[in-house]
């Protein structure tokens, strides 16, 4: 029934106003004067509690205002949540946990949706979450990371896939079976050092062009366009020398002027010949 706090008076009757009147204010305070039960409550005196709509309220004289306190209110969550806690401090909304040997706090922006488990005691984040989700601060044991590549063998795979990880050996050196560009394009540019196997021992290493010298050696069959006849060469001072004795057949000519042909002699001294005339002919064998 509706209380009024202002009843009993004395003209009430006793069996049908008083006694009704005290049964109904008891319910009431049983009930927390929830007006979903009591009604209507008439004349409340300043300080009087109830609940109403999952809140605590006060009456403070005039009106029933929420009553800060430290309780958890029950708020209609907005999605996919069974419980809605309002409040923000310090720009962060969360849950403290004060029953433990530390002071933690489950803790998330209101601004960025940053959030993470913050030790108060210790001042600092425990567990603490970017605002997409990447792990900003603590750490996870590799035994709990699933789908993680897997480390295939510790040598060079030559079964190696895209589910496998690069191996690196004691001192961080990459072991692999070959190096791959997966771009088709080409270095068309000037060349100015490359990676070379120095010594046998299976590493990479980076060296400028001009340090080849004379350990760049390539086999002559090896260069294309190579020149495949004499009359290609420019005609140059120097000389010809064959792996054994020439044995030559048929007339020689010369060419008339100048010093014109000389004597035609051969000798077995290896290297550039040397002495004789202008316009000899010197074979060395």
């Amino acid at each position: 029934m509706p209380i009024d706090f202002s009843k009993p008076v004395t003209t009430d009757r006793y069996d049908t106003g008083v006694l009704p009147q005290i049964k109904a204010s008891f319910s009431a305070l049983a009930q927390w004067m929830d007006p979903a039960y009591v009604g209507t409550v008439t004349s409340p005196p300043a300080g009087a509690k109830r609940f109403t709509g999952g809140l605590i309220q006060e009456f403070n004289g005039s009106s029933w205002v929420e009553k800060a306190t430290g309780y958890l209110k029950n708020t209609p969550p907005v999605s996919y949540t069974s419980v809605s806690i309002p409040g923000v401090a310090g720009g962060w909304a969360g849950v403290q946990f004060s029953e433990t040997a530390k002071l933690y706090s489950l803790m998330v922006n209101a601004a960025d949706g940053t959030s993470g488990i913050y030790s108060v005691s210790e001042g600092r984040w425990k567990w603490f979450f970017d605002n997409v989700g990447q792990l900003i601060e603590g750490t996870v044991p590799w035994s709990r990371v699933t789908g993680a590549p897997a480390i295939t063998a510790w040598v060079p795979d030559y079964s190696a896939n895209g589910n496998t990880v690069a191996l690196r050996n004691p001192n961080g050196y990459l072991n692999a079976t070959y190096l791959n560009q997966s771009s088709p394009n080409s270095e068309n540019g000037p060349i100015s050092q490359v990676f070379i196997n120095n010594g046998g021992d299976g590493f990479l290493r980076k060296v400028d062009l001009s340090y080849f010298g004379n350990s760049l050696v390539v086999p002559w069959t090896n260069i294309s366009n190579r020149p495949g006849s004499m009359s290609q060469f420019f005609n140059d001072v120097g000389f010809v020398s064959w792996n054994s004795a020439p044995v030559f057949s048929g007339l020689v000519y010369g060419r008339g002027g100048g010093d014109g042909l000389g004597r035609i002699t051969m000798t077995n001294v290896a290297g550039q010949p040397s002495g004789g005339a202008p316009g000899d002919i010197v074979f060395v064998y």
